[in-house]
């Protein structure tokens, strides 16, 4: 039996909504692009939690990995508007 959890609803909510969505309201493509950017941050929170072990390089990481989402955010948004 296949089990989902929250994260991976949201990623195959998030992927089968990202084209149509653009064309029908602005509100519904800040909430895909939302959960890309979750989908995002937890991508790379996990690749950090597996490879890096090092308690002081993963909180330099972590620190890095959010800075790129709230910029790649800021990014996307001054193009929507």
């Amino acid at each position: 039996m296949i089990k989902l959890n929250l994260y991976e609803i949201s990623f195959r909510l998030a992927a089968l909504l990202t084209v149509p969505i653009v064309l029908i309201d602005v509100e519904i493509y800040l909430l895909v692009n939302s959960l890309l950017f979750l989908h995002l941050k937890t991508g790379l929170l996990t690749i950090l939690d597996d490879y890096i072990h090092r308690a002081q390089i993963k909180l330099i990481l972590i620190f890095f990995i959010r800075i790129l989402v709230i910029e790649i955010l800021r990014y996307s948004l001054e193009l929507l508007l």
